[in-house]
């Protein structure tokens, strides 16, 4: 009995030190239950999931009050040795000892977290001993579910993927990763019964060495560092030899994702970015005389206007910078991991500078800037943002919001239709701006959406089908969304007479939003060669913010084009005059009063909606008919859509 008392001891010590922790800090020094949590009217169901495994440190608390104060929150005892509930817990832990524990507890789980309705001492005493795993039956409540409630759409999240593999040590705090998950299970072939054991023993020797690390002290979960892990560095034979080198060489990206400052949004050019700058006198470190510079793209300018956009971009380069700078295209490069074979071929041809044009290169190029730490690299993508490379976009709803204004105008029906292809936020702010634009000059315009997938064959067809569906609405102006492929009817942006496109014939575009990126590449790139890439923000390091570029029409990375034969001269004078208000930062497009389509108000008079909301837009506002589609509905891979797309609702 001596070796349990002296356990004992030891495990009251600890408990009183968190006890005296939790306190310091305002927090309830007592274990948690169940029932002060929950009401019964917030459960609509209960299951009973029999006998299994759980993991110990998923435990958070009793079912009722009444054991709550023989212990502390992280269930060691703290009431004193004379006590019998310490006689008893000694009794426990020698047993476990000599024998082991056997008997299972019984517990109630709860957005993934459990609840001991019987077997609390025998929690303490494996808490204690360090084990991982403890025999309970389950009884899971499910709660009624609540779309704005973010922790119960992941629980819901997790209901699905715990239905198909059984798996409850995982846990994700952002919504669609259960989603990824699953999908990485798959590819992996980890749902096979031969093989879920592989998942476990990878998964536990990463969560080991993260807590070695430090992965406590960083606001995420492992599962969420783990998930990132395998974005970068996927799955391999013998990725536990190579398992701490790579982890410590993603710690400052795992920083960031726990961050509350997660990037800084340089919204415009620098002055050092403005102005041109003579290379043969500055002696500042890392600057260049000349420089080699690579542009890596998922498709070809012969079959993408995406891709047809960014070469004129890199030809703009070439003209204005002359002899200082050496260009190469390097076309078709896979939207998966195969990517990195291309950027690494690029690093080690001595190229200075590399743009990634497509969003679905992002981890790929964040495995690349890991490797080649003196080479820069910037991915053409918005809203995702590291430290060891910087992304770049432009604020393409400001035009949009122009040619709303000129939809609007120039409708006679007031009904406008928006053919749009990926359910993104860029996309689904853009058709927002655009309909606020075409309700400021008419406030009875209505934008009606229609989805199509251009990722498919017969993509023209489909077009041409919701093309005549929106004329038989009685819609006058139809806008198509850029899209990346040529071949398909959606190959430019802007806004067309409907009566144009009821025969098929080539309608003439009134007006459309237009990307500049060479005049984004040329001052990037004067930046980088000045030596002045990394002294303006200070030269990357564990404490460096993630820098991401969003430009807007003041930079002019972004911009309209109309038709002036085709537009009355009153109102080319309106969207002129509008384009500089915007331009000056006297005009936001999204100046509220603004409501939602439930006529709900979400951005106040005389307020504008925050550049994070925007990077993050899911909803639609009043005006537009039209819902938006999940990546789940779709059921489709498209690492586009992974990376940006709407995610499911129940």
């Amino acid at each position: 009995m001596e070796l349990g008392r002296s356990n004992y001891e030891k495990a009251r010590k600890l408990g009183i030190k968190t006890v005296n922790h939790y306190k310091s800090n305002g927090w309830n020094a007592h274990v948690p239950s169940l029932d002060a949590i929950l009401s019964r009217e917030s459960i609509v169901s209960e299951v009973n999931l029999g006998l299994t495994e759980i993991p110990i440190k998923k435990i958070k608390g009793t079912r009722t009050n009444a054991r709550r104060s023989a212990f502390a929150p992280d269930f060691m005892p703290i009431l004193g040795p004379s006590t019998e509930f310490a006689a008893k817990w000694v009794y426990l832990y020698e047993a476990h000892i000599e024998e082991g524990i056997r008997e299972p507890i019984k517990v109630y789980e709860y957005l993934n977290w459990y609840y001991v309705e019987e077997g609390n001492k025998r929690v303490s005493v494996l808490s204690y001993s360090e084990a991982v795993l403890i025999s309970a039956y389950v009884t899971r409540l499910i709660p009624r579910y609540d779309k704005e409630d973010k922790t119960i759409v992941i629980y819901y999240e997790f209901l699905d993927f715990y239905k198909s593999h059984q798996i409850n040590y995982l846990w994700f705090t952002e919504v669609g990763s259960f989603v990824k998950m699953h999908k990485i299970i798959e590819k992996y072939g980890w749902h096979q019964e031969d093989k879920k054991g592989d998942l476990r023993s990878i998964y536990y020797q990463f969560k080991t060495l993260y807590k070695k690390l430090g992965g406590d002290q960083i606001p995420i979960t492992t599962g969420d560092a783990f998930l990132q892990y395998l974005d970068v560095y996927p799955y391999r034979e013998g990725i536990t030899e190579v398992l701490e080198e790579n982890l410590k060489s993603l710690w400052a990206e795992l920083e960031i994702i726990g961050s509350s400052n997660k990037y800084e949004l340089e919204l415009t050019p620098t002055e050092l970015e403005k102005k041109p700058l003579f290379f043969g006198l500055t002696n500042l470190p890392f600057a260049m005389k000349e420089a080699k510079i690579a542009f890596l793209h998922a498709k070809s300018k012969d079959t993408s206007a995406w891709t047809y956009g960014h070469e004129i971009g890199r030809q703009h380069l070439e003209n204005v910078m002359g002899d200082s700078v050496t260009t190469i295209c390097i076309n078709n490069v896979p939207e998966d991991e195969r990517a990195y074979d291309d950027l690494k071929k690029a690093a080690e041809e001595d190229y200075d500078i590399i743009f990634a044009t497509s969003p679905a290169f992002i981890h790929e190029t964040l495995k690349a800037s890991l490797a080649y730490e003196h080479i820069r690299f910037l991915n053409c993508s918005e809203s995702l943002s590291f430290r060891h490379f910087r992304t770049y976009f432009g604020r393409i709803f400001e035009p949009n919001f122009l040619v709303g204004m000129i939809a609007g105008a120039m409708s006679k029906t007031n009904q406008l239709g928006y053919v749009v292809t990926y359910p993104i936020p860029e996309v689904i702010s853009s058709i927002n701006a655009y309909a606020l634009g075409a309700r400021f000059l008419n406030p009875f315009a209505e934008v009606f959406v229609k989805w199509v997938d251009a990722t498919t064959v017969g993509c023209e067809d489909e077009c041409y089908k919701i093309d005549q569906q929106l004329m038989d609405m009685g819609v006058d102006i139809i806008c198509h969304q850029e899209s990346t492929d040529l071949k398909t009817s959606l190959k430019h942006s802007g806004i067309y007479f409907a009566d144009e496109l009821r025969n098929g014939q080539k309608p003439i575009c009134l007006a459309s939003p237009h990307w500049h990126w060479g005049v984004f590449y040329e001052k990037i790139v004067r930046n980088i060669m000045s030596g002045n890439y990394n002294k303006i923000s200070g030269l990357l390091g564990n404490n460096e913010r993630a820098i991401s570029y969003w430009w807007g029409m003041d930079a002019g990375v972004v911009d309209i084009m109309y038709s002036e034969s085709k537009l009355p001269e009153p109102l080319i004078n309106s969207v002129t005059f509008m384009k500089k208000m915007i331009v000056d930062g006297v005009h936001h497009p999204f100046t509220g009063p603004i409501y939602n389509q439930k006529k709900e108000l979400v951005v106040e008079a005389g307020t504008h909606i925050s550049n994070e909301a925007i990077l993050d837009m899911d909803w639609f506002v009043y005006g537009v008919n039209g819902s938006i589609p999940s990546i789940n509905a779709r059921e489709q891979n498209h690492k586009l859509l992974e990376l940006y797309s709407v995610k499911k609702k129940y």
